[in-house]
C-alpha cells in the first residue's frame, strides 16, 4: 500500500516505562505503560532502489474517532491524547528537527500547503482531501507510539454540532491543545452560514465537491472545490491566528478536529447519496502523497490506497451532521443583504456568461451548482471571507438572493510566487437565480466583507471585472 522513501532511520529501542519517559522530559504522571524511546538519526536521500516496501498489517482493531465536543474533560482518551501531544512537543524542545516532534509533524504541512512549488500544492485542486486524509493518520500514528496505545484516536470537532470552540481546546498554556494566537475567544459563536455543508453535499461530482484536477500547463484554470472554498476556509479563517495561515495552521491542536471533521465530511459525502462520485481514473487513483509514519519515517500513499479509512487503522464513531446544515437555507436562517462601505457591487456580464447551459440544467432542478468567474483586479487583505448574493428586479421590487459564504485565498500560479488574476469560485444557486440570468435580467454580484471576532474590516472594497456565471454542467 504504501513505501518507505527518502531517509534511513536508526531505532535503539530501550525498555522503559511511559512514566520514566515522561519524568525524564520534566513530568510528573499517574499512568505507566510501556514505550520504546526512539533515538533517531538521518542520512543521505536513498536512491529508488533502496526504498524499502512497508506492506499493511491486517487490522486487528481500529481507533474510533468520536466527536471530542461530546466528551468530558476528563475523559481518559482526551487525557491521554493531551499526554501525546506534549510528548510530542517536549521532544521538538529537546530537538526541533526531530522527526517524531510536534514541530517536525507541524512543518510537514507548511512543505504541502504553504509552497510554491506546484507539483508539491495539495490545496486548488482535488488532492487537498486524500493528503489531508493521510497527514491525519500521520499524526494519529505518532501519538498511539507517544504512549503506546495503538488505538488511540485522533478526535475531531463535529461544528455542525458544536459551532462554539469545544472547551477542551482552552484553558492556557498548561493545556497541550491550547494555542494562544486565536482570535476568538471561547464565547465566540462560529456564524450559521460559515457551516453550512448542503451545497457541497449536493454535489454530485468530485470535482466540485472536492475539486479539479490539478493543472499541469501554465495557464490552465485552476479550480477549488466548494467544500475547501467554503466550510473548511471558513473555519480556518474565523479562527484567525496560526490557523488562518498556511505555513503554520498546523501548529494549532484545533487543526487536527477541524480537519478530522472535514476527513469525516468527506466520506459522509460519499454516503450521502449513490449519486456522489470519487474519480475513477489513474491520475487520482495512483497518485502519490507523501506524509510521514509513526516513526516519522518519509513514506508515500497512493489515493486508492487513502478511500477505506478502516484500512488505515480507523473509524468514525458515526458520520451523522446536524442536518440544518445539510438542507437549503429557509429564508428566515439566510443572511440579510446589508450594505457597507467594503462591499464589492460587480454587474455580471450575461454576454460572457453561460446562459444557453445555464437554462438547460435547470430545467428540471430547484438548484445547482454553477461557477463564478471574475477577474480580482484588487484583493485588499487576506483571506478574504464574504458573502455572495445576487440582485435583481423582480415583479417591481428588488430582490437579494443569497447564495454561499466563502473564504477567498491568494492563488498561485503555476510554478510561481505570482498570484492568477482570474478565479473560478463553485457555488450553488436557486432556480430564482437562474431563471433571472436565462431571462437577461440586470443582475449584481455583491461580496459583503464579513465581520470576524477582533478584526476590523478594511474599508477599501474588493475590486472585480468581467464576472461571468459559466456552467458547471456536469452537475
Amino acid at each position: 500500500m504504501y513505501k518507505h522513501i527518502g531517509f534511513y532511520y536508526f531505532i535503539m529501542k530501550q525498555s522503559t516505562t511511559r512514566r520514566k519517559f515522561l519524568e525524564s522530559l520534566g513530568f510528573t504522571v499517574a499512568s505507566a505503560a510501556s514505550l520504546p524511546l526512539l533515538v533517531v538519526a538521518c542520512k543521505e536521500s536513498a536512491t529508488q532502489n533502496n526504498l524499502a516496501i512497508a506492506k499493511p498489517k491486517p487490522n486487528s482493531s481500529l481507533a474510533v474517532r468520536k466527536n471530542i465536543a461530546k466528551l468530558d474533560i476528563d475523559n481518559e482518551e482526551v487525557k491521554l491524547l493531551k499526554d501525546a501531544i506534549t510528548i510530542l512537543k517536549k521532544r521538538s524542545d529537546v530537538m526541533p528537527l526531530d522527526p517524531m516532534g510536534w514541530q517536525a509533524h507541524c512543518m510537514l504541512h507548511a512543505t504541502f500547503c504553504a509552497t510554491s512549488i506546484y507539483s508539491n500544492q495539495v490545496h486548488y485542486n482535488w488532492y487537498v482531501w486524500p493528503w489531508h486524509r493521510a497527514y491525519l493518520w500521520s499524526l494519529e500514528k505518532k501519538i498511539q507510539k507517544a504512549v503506546n496505545e495503538p488505538t488511540l484516536p485522533l478526535h475531531y470537532w463535529d461544528w455542525t454540532k458544536s459551532n462554539f470552540i469545544p472547551d477542551h481546546y482552552w484553558g492556557g498554556d498548561s493545556n497541550p491543545l491550547f494555542n494562544k494566537t486565536r482570535m476568538v475567544s471561547k464565547d465566540d459563536e462560529i456564524p450559521k452560514d460559515f457551516i453550512n455543508v448542503g451545497a457541497a453535499f449536493r454535489a454530485y461530482h468530485y470535482k466540485t465537491f472536492g475539486g479539479y484536477p490539478a493543472i499541469k500547463n501554465y495557464g490552465e484554470v485552476q479550480r477549488d472545490g466548494i467544500a475547501e472554498q467554503s466550510f473548511h476556509n471558513n473555519i480556518h479563517n474565523w479562527i484567525g491566528g496560526q490557523m488562518a495561515t498556511f505555513t503554520e495552521s498546523g501548529f494549532d491542536p484545533i487543526f487536527y478536529g477541524h480537519h478530522g471533521n472535514c476527513d469525516r465530511i468527506w466520506d459522509a459525502w460519499r454516503a450521502y447519496s449513490p449519486k456522489n462520485s470519487i474519480p475513477d481514473v489513474d491520475e487520482w487513483n495512483e497518485k502519490k502523497l507523501y506524509v510521514t509514519d509513526g516513526n516519522g519515517r518519509p513514506i508515500e500513499f497512493k489515493i486508492k490506497d487513502l478511500l477505506n479509512t478502516e484500512d488505515l487503522g480507523y473509524r468514525f464513531e458515526d458520520l451523522d451532521l446536524n442536518p440544518t446544515f445539510c438542507n437549503p437555507f429557509i429564508e428566515a436562517d439566510k443572511p440579510n443583504r446589508e450594505g457597507s462601505k467594503g462591499d464589492c457591487v460587480e454587474p455580471l456580464n450575461l454576454k460572457t456568461s453561460e446562459v444557453d447551459k445555464i437554462y438547460k440544467d435547470f430545467v428540471e432542478k430547484e438548484r445547482s451548482h454553477v461557477i463564478i468567474h471574475f477577474e480580482r483586479a484588487q484583493l485588499p487583505y487576506q483571506p478574504y471571507c464574504a458573502r455572495v448574493f445576487f440582485e435583481f428586479m423582480q415583479d417591481g421590487k428588488k430582490v437579494s438572493k443569497y447564495s454561499g459564504t466563502f473564504t477567498i485565498l491568494p492563488i498561485l500560479d503555476l510554478d510561481s510566487v505570482l498570484l492568477q488574476n482570474g478565479v473560478h469560485l463553485q457555488i450553488e444557486i436557486e432556480k430564482e437565480v437562474a431563471q433571472a440570468i436565462t431571462d437577461g435580467k440586470m443582475i449584481q454580484v455583491i461580496f459583503q466583507p464579513v465581520p470576524l471576532p477582533n478584526r476590523d474590516i478594511p474599508e477599501e472594497p474588493l475590486k472585480l471585472s468581467n464576472v461571468s456565471i459559466l456552467s458547471n454542467y456536469e452537475d
